[in-house]
């Protein structure tokens, strides 16, 4: 799927019906929450699936219209569609069961019958048509879930290396909250979570990177970042050319893939996040905690 300007990141049709950035930052979390849901109930372990199905939801509703569409049934059928595209296996029966049970708790719906597990299958395989025309029909779709072990083996300590990796796996869907996984390549998506991962354990890891990256030492941070960039991006570079030999496929041209701004505006996207997932005494708190900060550099 094509990649998202930031400038027309929030400047599309939901605009026009002025549904503001804020607002489609709340309906692109919601999103995520109500398929991360679906998937507990379907108990669904794959990361990589549930990733996909945010994804396929918030693209289709950057193209259209969330008044136009229920935003509810093209989310499940993001995730119905993200199955057969990552595991081969919809259960449909179930899903259809696990969506009742949601919206139960959500609006007060009638009990479920026949009638109304086959018309609910109905919009779900209409709405699961709709995203495939608006993604091109495009099923190569590249997760940062691909190369976290890549990364993991590369660039982590061993003592942390399993902690990290389970770390990750949860980093990169909260990253599907945002509009992040619209504008950036999978490869900054996996890079900025596990920037935010390693500071969780308290080690930089371009400073003292493992010697299996083959990284000279340095002691300049903004160089060390730097060459551990091009270092990390020729690694995963590597690993996607070993696959895509094995299978045959068309390589790509080559360009620069990890950028530090891209990186940064990666990690604003998510910071957002977390602070609209917060309670507002926790937003109040953190807003203080900015004007105290800047109050004390001002001086």
């Amino acid at each position: 799927m094509k990649l998202i300007k930031k400038k027309d990141i929030f400047q599309n049709i939901n605009t026009e019906y002025d549904i503001s950035a804020q607002v489609q930052r709340k309906l692109l979390n919601g999103n995520a929450q109500f398929i991360i849901d679906l998937a507990i109930n379907l108990e669904l372990n794959s990361y990589s699936t549930v990733s996909l199905a945010i994804h396929l939801c918030n693209y289709f509703f950057h193209h259209k219209c969330y008044l136009q569409y229920d935003r509810f049934i093209v989310a499940a059928a993001s995730l119905l569609l993200a199955q057969k595209i990552k595991d081969g296996d919809p259960r449909m029966r179930k899903l259809l069961i696990s969506f009742h049970k949601i919206m139960q708790s959500i609006e007060q719906t009638r009990m479920a019958n026949e009638a109304l597990m086959q018309s609910l299958q109905n919009k779900l395989c209409i709405a699961e048509s709709r995203i495939l025309k608006v993604i091109e029909y495009e099923f190569d779709i590249k997760l940062p879930n691909d190369y976290i072990e890549v990364i993991c083996k590369k660039c982590v300590p061993k003592k942390f290396e399993e902690a990290t990796f389970h770390t990750l796996k949860i980093l990169i869907l909260d990253s599907y909250r945002t509009y992040a996984p619209l504008m950036f390549h999978s490869w900054v998506i996996l890079v900025g979570t596990f920037l935010v991962a390693s500071s969780q354990f308290s080690y930089t890891p371009y400073m003292s990177p493992p010697p299996q990256l083959n990284m000279p030492p340095v002691t300049n941070e903004e160089e060390a970042y730097k060459i551990w960039l091009e270092h990390v991006e020729s690694e995963l570079r590597d690993f996607e050319i070993n696959k895509l030999n094995n299978t045959n496929s068309k390589q790509t041209e080559k360009t620069t893939i990890l950028k530090q701004e891209d990186l940064k505006d990666f990690l604003l996207a998510f910071n957002e996040m977390l602070f609209l997932n917060q309670s507002p005494e926790q937003q109040q708190q953190q807003q203080q905690q900015l004007q105290s900060q800047q109050t004390q550099q001002q001086s």
